[in-house]
Parts: structure tokens; sequence; C-alpha cells
């Protein structure tokens, strides 16, 4: 895999120590070279409106990545379950801490889509969604610390 021109946002540095639960959204967005700057933007700022309106992720809370390959590098089908994909096809992988139930997920997936959608950064088929939930023992947002591991209470 060959990854190319980068965009992170991070949170800002006095959200880590607020104590306040974080929602922890790592967003990966795997895109075909070619989109313009203004593109790659609008597209960031969907899915970070879909995220704040769902999942009520604070818009300080933002981890997002842009990985565009080339075309020997993006391969896809042309069509799957109904949908027909073009070049303009993105491959949106969210990570966050589990806990959210079924239809939450489903209104995350179907804003996320309209605002794409209505962004006119591509096609309704266009966007491919994977969401994987993670323990919360599992991630570090520095420091080797697991901030969002519960603690065991001592008894007494």
């Amino acid at each position: 895999m060959q990854y190319t021109d980068r965009y992170v946002y991070y949170r800002e540095e006095s959200d880590y120590h607020t104590g306040k639960e974080s929602n922890m959204p790592l967003v990966k967005v795997n895109l075909l070279k070619g989109r313009s700057d203004e593109e790659k933007e609008s597209i960031a700022a969907s899915i970070q409106t879909a995220l704040i309106s769902t999942l009520k992720v604070p818009d300080a809370d933002r981890y997002q990545v842009f990985n565009e390959y080339d075309g020997e590098s993006f391969r896809h089908t042309s069509g799957y379950l109904g949908m027909t994909y073009t070049d303009q096809l993105l491959i949106i992988e969210i990570t966050f801490l589990e806990g959210r139930d079924d239809e939450v997920k489903k209104s995350l997936l179907a804003e996320i889509n309209r605002n794409l959608v209505a962004a006119g950064v591509v096609g309704e088929d266009d966007v491919f969604v994977l969401i994987s939930e993670i323990g919360r023992a599992n991630v570090s947002f520095g420091k080797g610390l697991a901030q969002r591991a519960p603690t065991a209470q001592l008894a007494g």
C-alpha cells in the first residue's frame, strides 16, 4: 500500500485533562488521488458534522487521516448489492470506543452519506463505510497510558 498526502487533525491539548469522556473516533478516508484540497476539506467536514450530530462528539475530538492512492493501488468492484461505484468512491473506516447501539450506528451511516452527497463530493452509492469498535483499554492518547480504560476500585 502506498500512502500519500496525509491530512491529520488533532484534538486540542487542553481537552486531554478535562476529565470528560472521549468518544475517540478515528476516521480514515481512503480515496483515489486527484481530489482538490477543497473537496478533501468538504469530505472531512461532512464526516465530522455527522460524528458531532449522531455520536455527540465534541468538534475538538477530531482525528482524521486521508490516504490517497493511485489507480493501481485503489481497486474495487464496479458495483455490489445494487450499488454502482465510480472513481469517486470513498472507503471510510471509523474506529471508536465500544458501547453504542446499532440504531445509533445506522444513523451515523445515513448522516455521513447525506452530508457527503449534499456537499457534492460523491454520489450516494460512492460512500462505503466500515465501523469498528474497540475496548477502552485498546487505545492510548499518548504517554503509553490507556486513558479511557476502567480503573480498579479498592475495597474498603
